[in-house]
C-alpha cells in the first residue's frame, strides 16, 4: 500500500485504485487514522494530510525530512509511526537510526532530571547534584537542528546500549531503582563536567562512552552494596554468639545459687541440731549440688568451644569473596579477636565459679566435720596435698 503514496504540490495522496475500501480503511486506521471517511477524496485519490482525522490530530506522513525533524523533536516519545514520502529506504533507515537514538536518549534525560525548561528555553532538561555540600547544577538542550542530527554517525550498538539504559531508568518495580537512577545521574554530570557543548548532540556522539562510565559506576555501587550486605551477616552473627554466651553464663550463675541456699541451710540445722544423721543428709544434698553445679559448667565450656567453632564454619563461605575482600577480613578478624576474647572470658569465670564451688563443699565438709566431732585424729598435711592436686586438676581443666 506505501507505493501507492505520493507527494504532489506538497500534498501527501494516496492513490486507492485496484484496492478495495475496507483494505485502504483498514491500512489507515492501522496508522493511526480514526475516521478514514472524513478525508478528502477526489475520485480514487485520497489526501491524508487533514489532521482531524488522525488520532491526536498527528499525521504520520511528511513532505521530507526537515518537516519530520521539526514535526517530531519536541515530541517526548518517539511516535510508533511515521514516513517521509519520495526519499528511498536507505535514507528513511538512516534517518530512523537517529530519531530512536535520540528519543531513547530523551526518556533517559527526562528520566533523571529535576527539572524540565523554562521560558527562555523550553527544549532543555535540568539536573541537580549534590556532592560533597556542594549542589551542581547542569543543563542539557535537546534543541538541534536536521543536518545536526544527520551528521552524527550512528551504529546500531549504540542504540543498543542507549536502550538498555532506557530500560534501566524506566524499570521502576525493584528496590534498586532509586539507586541506580543516582548513579546514572552522577555519570551523566561526570560526561558532560569537562564539555562546555552541554547538548544532546554530544550526548549521541558519545553515548558508547557513557555507557561505559555508568556500568562501572554501578559495579561499584553493586559491589558495595554486596559487601556492607556480607559485613552486616557477619556482625549479627557475631551479636548472635555473643548472646548465647552470655545467656549461658547467666543460667549458670543462677544455679550456682543453690550452693549459697546450702550454706543458709547448714547454718539453720546446725544452731538447732547436732545429730550426724541430719547433719550426713544435708551434707549429701549440699555435695550432689555442688557436682551438678559444676558438671554443668564442663558441659557449657564445652557448649562454648563448639559455638566458636560453628561460628568459624559459618564465615568461612566468605572465604571465596573476591569484592571488597579486605572489608571483609577486616570484619572477619574484628569479629574473631571479640569471640576469643569473650570465650576466654566465660570459660575462666565458669572455672571460677566451680572452684569457689568445692571450696565451700570442702569448707562445708569441715564444719560438719567438727561440730559432730568426727575430726579429732584427722591427718591435715595429708588432706591439703589432696586439695592442692584438685585444684591443679581444675586449673588444667
Amino acid at each position: 500500500m506505501f507505493e501507492k503514496i505520493y507527494l504532489d504540490d506538497d500534498q501527501v495522496i494516496l492513490e486507492s485504485k485496484g484496492c478495495s475500501s475496507s483494505d485502504v480503511d483498514a491500512f489507515l486506521k492501522g496508522l493511526g487514522c480514526e475516521k478514514p471517511d472524513a478525508l478528502d477524496r477526489i475520485g480514487t485519490q485520497i489526501f491524508l494530510l487533514d489532521s482531524s482525522a488522525w488520532k491526536g490530530k498527528y499525521v504520520p506522513f511528511f513532505t521530507s525530512a526537515n518537516s519530520l525533524w521539526f514535526g517530531l523533536r519536541a515530541r517526548d516519545v518517539e511516535p510508533e509511526h511515521y514516513f517521509v514520502v519520495g526519499i528511498d529506504e536507505g535514507e528513511m533507515s538512516a534517518l530512523r537510526l537517529r530519531l530512536r537514538l535520540y528519543f531513547s536518549l530523551r526518556s533517559i534525560l527526562k528520566g533523571l532530571c529535576h527539572q524540565e525548561g523554562d521560558d527562555l528555553q523550553p527544549m532543555k532538561y535540568v539536573f541537580f547534584i549534590s556532592k560533597e555540600s556542594y549542589l551542581t547544577r547542569l543543563e542539557v538542550l535537546y534543541a538541534m537542528s536536521l543536518d545536526e542530527l544527520l551528521a552524527i554517525e550512528v551504529e546500531p550498538l549504540e542504540l543498543n546500549k542507549a536502550e538498555i539504559l532506557r530500560n534501566a531508568v524506566l524499570q521502576e518495580d525493584d528496590v534498586h531503582c532509586d539507586e541506580r537512577k543516582h548513579v546514572m545521574r552522577e555519570a551523566l554530570v561526570e560526561f558532560f563536567k569537562e564539555e562546555r557543548n552541554r547538548t544532546i548532540e554530544f550526548f549521541m556522539s558519545g553515548v558508547l562512552s557513557f555507557y561505559s562510565s555508568y556500568t562501572e559506576r554501578y559495579k561499584v555501587y553493586v559491589s558495595k552494596f554486596s559487601v556492607n550486605k556480607i559485613i552486616s551477616e557477619i556482625e549479627s552473627e557475631r551479636i548472635g554468639f555473643l548472646c548465647k554466651v552470655q545467656d549461658a553464663i547467666m543460667s549458670q550463675q543462677t544455679k550456682a545459687f543453690a550452693i549459697p541456699g546450702g550454706l543458709i541451710a547448714v547454718g539453720a540445722i546446725l544452731k538447732v541440731s547436732n545429730d550426724l544423721w541430719e547433719i550426713a543428709l544435708v551434707f549429701i544434698g549440699f555435695a550432689i549440688s555442688t557436682w551438678m553445679v559444676a558438671s554443668l559448667n564442663r558441659d557449657v565450656v564445652e557448649h562454648i568451644g563448639l559455638l566458636g567453632s560453628e561460628f568459624k564454619r559459618s564465615i568461612s563461605k566468605y572465604d571465596d569473596v573476591v569484592v571488597g575482600i579486605e572489608d571483609v577480613r577486616a570484619e572477619i578478624e574484628y569479629s574473631s579477636r571479640r569471640l576469643n576474647v569473650a570465650s576466654a572470658s566465660a570459660k575462666s569465670k565458669l572455672r571460677t565459679l566451680t572452684a569457689v564451688s568445692w571450696v565451700i563443699l570442702v569448707v562445708v565438709a569441715f564444719v560438719f566435720m567438727f561440730r559432730s566431732g568426727v575430726v579429732r585424729d584427722f591427718d591435715f598435711e595429708f588432706f591439703f596435698r589432696v586439695l592442692g592436686s584438685k585444684f591443679v586438676d581444675l586449673k588444667g581443666w
